[in-house]
């Protein structure tokens, strides 16, 4: 898609999926509002949350803290 991975972000409900984000450079959103722990998700730059509702203002807040993308 010739997008530069650090302006992606991926919203995940796995361990494995937040993982493959953090590997590609990606800023990882983690939904743990279904059947994966949110400690399964938690990591130091991933933004991990319950309720799909809160997404677009996380993803707001990240640009406005100066997130890399």
């Amino acid at each position: 898609m010739e997008v530069d991975p650090s302006r992606c972000v991926v919203v995940e409900d796995s361990q494995y999926g937040v993982a493959a984000a953090r590997a590609a450079g990606m800023r990882a959103f983690g939904f743990a509002g279904g059947l994966t722990p949110e400690g399964w998700l938690a990591g130091p730059d991933t933004v991990v949350f319950t309720e799909m509702a809160e997404l677009p203002g996380l993803v707001a807040r990240a640009q406005e803290v100066g997130a890399s993308w």
